[in-house]
């Protein structure tokens, strides 16, 4: 069942997990939402060349809206992979004449749920980019160039382990990260109706 927006899972599972560092708490509390996330996407997955266009905008609309949704300050390697990533999202809506909507979020995020996300969206890009190798895409948009993430993700798992699982901060950010996921929820579905379709 889809989560509304601002729903905060914490006050359901947060005060039962008094023993679990951060990152396993995230984990479990977010499971749902990302496996949700991850079945909208599934006729790019199944069909990336019919929808390359609606997934490249909504990931566009999803990480901006992150960006300007996101507290300061980020850490440098969130900025690194955020900016670096729009400008070739911008680069690729530009080749292809995309439309982008607007999401307007005033949440504001805490800065290691932005990582969180940020982060591990690169992991999934990867499993993506090869698919769109498997289907025989020529031009694999700039989106899907590998970037080096690998670092970023072992120092983020490794300060989320140091942190308590309970507490105001985790609650914070296990609140901004389903807000996160729902960033991109509201993305795609504002657009689902484009075909994505290219010659």
């Amino acid at each position: 069942m889809k989560l509304p927006i601002g729903y905060d899972r914490t006050s359901e599972f947060g005060s039962q997990l008094p023993d679990q560092d951060l990152l396993k708490r995230l984990r479990a509390e977010t499971h749902a939402v990302h496996e949700e996330l991850d079945h909208l996407f599934t006729p790019f997955q199944d069909a990336p060349l019919d929808h390359l266009g609606s997934f490249l905008a909504a990931q566009m609309a999803g990480l901006t809206a992150l960006s300007t949704a996101a507290r300061v300050p980020h850490d440098e390697n969130t900025l690194i992979l955020l900016s670096e990533t729009l400008d070739r999202l911008e680069q690729d809506c530009r080749y292809y004449e995309l439309s982008v909507p607007v999401l307007r979020h005033k949440r504001d995020l805490h800065p290691l749920a932005v990582a969180y996300l940020v982060i591990g969206s690169r992991m999934g890009t990867e499993v993506l980019r090869r698919n769109l190798i498997k289907h025989g895409i020529e031009r694999i948009p700039l989106y899907f160039t590998p970037q080096d993430y690998k670092h970023a993700w072992q120092d983020l798992c490794a300060r989320l382990q140091g942190m308590a699982g309970a507490g105001p901060e985790a609650d914070d950010i296990c609140a901004s990260v389903i807000a996160g996921f729902h960033l991109f929820h509201d993305a795609e579905a504002r657009t689902r109706d484009m075909t994505g379709k290219y010659s």
